[in-house]
Parts: C-alpha cells; structure tokens; sequence
C-alpha cells in the first residue's frame, strides 16, 4: 500500500478530473485536488509522490486533522496522507491512540452483517446514532469508488489490526 493510512486513494480521494501540473513539481497528472485542505497557503492540486515525501509540511497545508497518535503518526495522516472522502468532519479516527487505515466509502456489502455493521462503531458515536435508520441508507451493492458513493449520508470503513471501524457522515 503506498499511503499508510489510506487504502485505496485512486477511487476515494478527491483528484481532479482533468491532467494538470502538481502544484509543486509541476509533473502533469490526476493529482489529489487540493480544494479542500486545510492552510494558510492555498494550491490547486498535489502528485502522489510530492504528498508521500510531504511536501505541504513547509507550506503549512494540512489534509486532515490527526488529534491522537504519536507525533509521527499525526504528520503522516495530517500531511502525507490523501483528504478523507468526506463533506466536513476531517477528523482521523483512532483506536486506543492508533490511527486506523481508511478503507472506502461502505455499503451494506461491505459487512458480514447489520450486527457487525452497529459493533463497528464506538461507544462515544453509539449513543447518538440510530443504527437502523444508518443501515437502511446504506446501498446494497459495494461501492466502487467515492463518486459512486456521494450520497446524502456516508458510512466510512476503517480497519486496524483486522478489526472493522466506521463513522458517518451527512450533507
């Protein structure tokens, strides 16, 4: 995997549609559009291998929002890591102080079972959720990439030491 903490960024990060120079190293591709990172600086889109080598380091642009973890771990997830596929809440999802591996955007397929699906979450995001209601939004069919899955609500899919973890997600 070529981004730790990001499984599949070629179907569920945000890239732009359209070959156009990275804005540091002015190679020209599908880069990761850089419309919604955090910063004082401001650039339109970033290659792979410059976002890896964290280069948004010294200009003070952030793709995420890591608040746990060791300090290494935060400046890989907040700096070197494809933005989270999601319309506000930026906020990395850690486990007993471990950052999780992004999966995708879930569905129903995504699970073994509606029970499976409730368990996956934390007690602190269980207490203000009704998991039918979030079950029954969920599709059938997986999800192939984040365009495919722009729905109204969003379930997001982490995994950490083979354990499934999800948050959700409203416009």
């Amino acid at each position: 995997m070529k981004f730790e903490y990001f499984r599949d960024p070629d179907n569920f990060a945000y890239k732009i549609d359209e070959p156009i120079e990275c804005s540091i190293c002015h190679k020209v591709g599908l880069w990761f559009d850089a419309g919604g990172f955090y910063g004082v600086n401001k650039i339109e889109c970033i290659c792979d291998e410059c976002l890896l080598a964290g280069k948004l380091i010294d200009l003070g642009i952030e793709t995420n929002e890591a608040y746990q973890g060791s300090d290494e771990d935060r400046e890989i997830i907040n700096y070197k890591t494809p933005a989270l596929p999601t319309w506000q809440d930026r906020e990395w999802l850690f486990v007993n102080d471990e950052g999780c591996i992004f999966e995708c955007v879930a569905s129903k397929a995504d699970y073994d079972s509606k029970d499976e699906f409730v368990a996956s979450f934390l007690p602190e995001d269980s207490d203000n959720t009704d998991f039918d209601w979030l079950w029954d939004m969920l599709t059938d069919k997986k999800i192939a990439n984040h365009k495919a899955g722009n729905f109204n609500v969003s379930v997001y899919l982490f995994t950490l030491n083979g354990k499934k973890y999800s948050t959700w997600d409203a416009s």
